[in-house]
């Protein structure tokens, strides 16, 4: 594909999600229709649609209109390419612009503060609370594609060895300060499914700040850890390769587990998982780590679809759900335990209004932990802390 056609497939497929279809099936579905399209193409035309998702407000006023054509122009103009130049109306490449276009294109930009960062505006001012001074550099880091980040299995290799089978299949990696075991990929990133590090296990796909709310869990060996809330067991999986602890996976929805078991025989460990019943049995846990649903404001980066999906009356929903399997959880922790709460958000109702909710009504737990990590080039935002009936030591 040529770099107009590509323009043209993200306007198709930016029209679609404006119109209310997925952002993944509107993709997937054009990548259906378009076998033509190149294993290169489809990822470079993947990524023009998410940066345009991601900057939908900026790019819709630098592009004149919230429509497919028009965050693709504002893609083009914030990048300083010639539009005209592309738009040329020759074979798949987008129709050549409208006088009305070309006039647009010729003035300076002028953004609000809320639409220059992409925040949704009604989110503004707890963003800005939740932030303080950081605000726009958080909210400007979150307009950029992250890095992917790599754990090293430390029971199967060194951070050095590691990177020396990742660069023998063309993956280059640095270490990230962030976690102890993370590694950033420099170049080769979409390699990485298909080396050998990968399956032979050395490595795990996981972002470095969520490394980071794993080594951050007070583990001592021996434990019997339950991860409450365990998805795909990411964490689940860091916390058997951190420290020698009996790991249990739990999941309001089972089948959100189905590829623990594959994921645990790869990486050398053993997870057991639990269902609500069973975990109930099982208790008393020494460490329940509750990863609770949330707005995943984090992780914008990734999903940028769900900055503006998210609502007032969803973000209301979260804040409730979050409270209901933390107060649960609770009640799954040995006396001398550990309760532990983490999201992958940036909003203060979700992660330090919560502790203090939970602490003020509970009076008998105390925080021992209480971390929160801000979108960076080291890592995604997420929030931890770790709370105690016993006598441990803060």
């Amino acid at each position: 594909m040529t770099p107009p056609a590509r323009l043209s497939a993200a306007i198709e497929i930016l029209d679609r999600y404006l119109a209310g279809d997925a952002l993944e099936r509107a993709l997937t579905n054009w990548a259906r229709r378009s076998r033509f399209a190149g294993s290169k193409d489809r990822a470079a035309v993947r990524d023009i649609v998410f940066q345009c998702v991601r900057c939908r407000k900026s790019y819709a006023c630098a592009g004149g209109a919230e429509t497919g054509r028009g965050l693709v122009l504002g893609y083009l103009k914030m990048k300083s390419q010639d539009s005209a130049a592309l738009f040329t109306g020759a074979t798949h490449a987008p129709a050549p612009l409208s006088g009305e276009e070309k006039e647009h294109l010729a003035k300076e930009i002028e953004l609000t503060s809320d639409v220059a960062l992409d925040a949704p505006p009604w989110l503004e001012p707890d963003l800005k609370n939740s932030l303080g001074t950081r605000y726009a550099e958080v909210m400007a880091t979150l307009q950029n594609r992250a890095p992917v980040f790599l754990r090293v299995n430390r029971k199967a290799a060194t951070l050095a060895s590691a990177q020396e089978s990742l660069a023998n299949d063309g993956v280059e990696t640095q270490p990230c300060l962030t976690a102890p075991f993370a590694l950033k990929v420099v170049v080769g990133e979409r390699r990485v499914p298909q080396s050998a590090a990968w399956a032979a296990g050395l490595i795990e796909v996981q972002d470095a700040a969520s490394q980071a709310v794993c080594e951050a869990l007070p583990l001592d060996a021996d434990m019997r850890v339950l991860d409450y809330c365990a998805g795909g067991g990411g964490k689940a999986l860091a916390i058997a390769d951190i420290a020698q602890v009996r790991v249990f996976a739990h999941d309001a929805d089972p089948g959100r587990m189905s590829e623990i078991p594959d994921r645990a025989k790869r990486a050398g460990v053993k997870i057991s998982r639990l269902s609500t019943a069973e975990a109930v049995l099982q208790a008393p846990f020494d460490l329940v780590l509750c990863d609770v649903p949330c707005s995943g404001s984090g992780a914008w980066r990734r999903s940028p679809e769900g900055k503006w999906k998210l609502t007032q009356d969803a973000l209301s929903d979260y804040s409730d759900l979050q409270y209901k399997i933390f107060t649960q959880a609770a009640e799954l922790v040995s006396e001398t335990g550990i309760l532990a709460y983490a999201t992958c958000s940036i909003i203060g109702p979700e992660n330090t209004d919560q502790i203090d909710r939970f602490c003020a009504e509970h009076p008998e737990w105390r925080i021992l932990i209480r971390k929160q990590f801000l979108p960076s080039p080291d890592g995604d935002g997420f929030f931890v802390a770790c709370l105690t009936r016993g006598d441990r030591p803060a």
